[in-house]
């Protein structure tokens, strides 16, 4: 079984990371013919993006088979945002080359985000951080994967659309560890960042 990482939250969150080693065939017979036949599946066509989303409803099946939760497929809201069919868990999902991570709240909103450092994060330096987050994560590369997953997380648990990441998502140190801080006009909250570090990759996640 393909499990890197769980772990069940303080907060109330689970967290599962999954590596991405199956191949398509093999997935496809562990998930119902229901999800096999869900329209946004029928619509891709690049292999690796399919093989992506079937490792990920596989990902999600089983954390909410451990979590007694019934799985009847993951569809999207208007803002693009991934939810649980039939059922009010909170739910956020990250891709990578090599790992697919889910979270799940029983009623929180939640992000997560897992990448590997790598040097071309530099490029979009200025357009993703405030001048103060800038000079936290100074040069190293590994401070900034996790600022950029920090501003993804947050993304992805605010869950709507027109959001700057330089203006709205702000992150900062405290006693407390790494904070984020989402500024919109119908949401302003503070929310605590954590990480976890799997192989050469960063999982970051916030509830």
């Amino acid at each position: 079984m393909p499990v890197r990482f769980q772990k069940e939250c303080a907060s109330g969150a689970h967290i599962l990371v999954w590596e991405s080693i199956e191949e398509e065939i093999q997935l496809m017979s562990e998930l119902p013919s229901s999800i096999l036949t869900d329209a946004e599946l029928e619509k891709i066509i690049t292999p690796r993006k399919k093989l992506e989303m079937l490792t990920s409803r596989v990902a999600i099946r089983h954390l909410a088979k451990y979590l007694n939760i019934s799985f009847d497929g993951v569809k999207k809201d208007e803002h693009g945002k991934p939810y649980l069919v039939n059922t009010k868990w909170e739910m956020s999902i990250t891709h990578s080359k090599n790992f697919i991570g889910v979270i799940m709240h029983p009623h929180l909103p939640v992000g997560i985000d897992i990448e590997k450092p790598q040097t071309k994060m530099w490029r979009i330096l200025p357009r993703l951080y405030s001048e103060t987050e800038i000079k936290a994560v100074g040069n190293n590369l590994e401070t900034l994967s996790v600022y950029w997953s920090a501003k993804e997380a947050l993304y992805k648990l605010y869950g709507k659309r027109g959001v700057d990441f330089v203006k709205n998502l702000r992150l900062h140190e405290s006693t407390e560890g790494l904070m984020g801080e989402i500024i919109m006009p119908n949401y302003h909250k503070r929310h605590h960042i954590l990480q976890e570090k799997i192989e050469d990759y960063i999982l970051v996640w916030t509830v």
